[in-house]
């Protein structure tokens, strides 16, 4: 994080600390009619879009001599810029002035209202009418896999679970089938799961690693009966599941 007495423009300091809380994501950062992108996210955006790469001047950016990459793209055109970085696997992450600029006190307050990412799309200018786009989960105890698999925009929602020592080859085989565009996996599986993981990076898939108390059966089995209201599970043919249940 950029400390109180760098040398840095207030606005890049912002810029900064907002691209920190997204990391993993293309930072969209609203300039005046204008989408601006900084640093690494310019360079790696400038090469995907095909847009120039320009460099922020020493005094504009930061005082310290140091230039910084950026490129930018018309607010009022974005959806097909957008649209091309979710079709090849990334996040954007949208970073929107959050005041009027003539009412503002100093810096225009700016917020990410909105993170898009390859599995969790609503937008129709983005979605293929002819196939579904999920978002997927993996989770393994034991000698059991879970796997489920959700359609935000249509709000299909399925759940299986595959037990016996070869379940590994059977997740691809899932996985292969149902072709998600986004895979939550647990944060130790980079560890346990080394020829998975790489198999799974070998697909279209993005792969996110989310810390392993996300997949906690008891937490998963009560946010499932609180989302659908009910008071068991046994309806929907998960009871006993211990590996789809966290999936799900």
């Amino acid at each position: 994080m950029a400390e109180k007495n760098d040398p840095i423009t207030p606005m890049m300091r912002q810029y900064k600390e907002t691209k920190e809380k997204y990391p993993d994501a293309i930072l969209f950062y609203r300039l005046g009619d204008f989408y601006e992108m900084f640093f690494e996210d310019a360079k790696l955006a400038s090469s995907l879009l095909q847009i120039v790469l320009t460099k922020r001047g020493s005094k504009g950016a930061s005082g310290t001599g140091v230039e910084v990459p950026m490129c930018g793209i018309p607010y009022h055109s974005a959806l097909n810029y957008i649209t091309k970085l979710i079709k090849l696997g990334y996040k954007v992450a949208i970073c929107e002035q959050v005041e009027d600029p003539k009412l503002a006190k100093g810096l225009v307050k700016r917020e990410v209202v909105k993170l898009i990412t390859p599995g969790t799309v609503l937008e129709d200018s983005i979605l293929s009418r002819k196939s579904n786009n999920f978002l997927a989960a993996v989770f393994i105890s034991g000698k059991k896999a879970g796997l489920a698999f959700a359609d935000v925009s249509t709000g299909e929602f399925l759940v299986s679970e595959i037990p016996g020592e070869e379940n590994r080859d059977r997740i691809l085989e899932e996985l292969s089938r149902f072709n998600p565009a986004e895979l939550l996996l647990p944060s130790s599986f980079e560890i346990s799961e080394p020829r998975l993981v790489n198999s799974l990076k070998e697909s279209k898939a993005l792969l996110n690693f989310i810390e392993d108390y996300y997949f906690d059966r008891i937490s998963a089995e009560k946010s499932l009966k609180k989302h659908f209201k009910v008071g068991s599970l046994e309806g929907f043919g998960l009871a006993g599941m211990e590996a789809a249940i966290p999936a799900a």
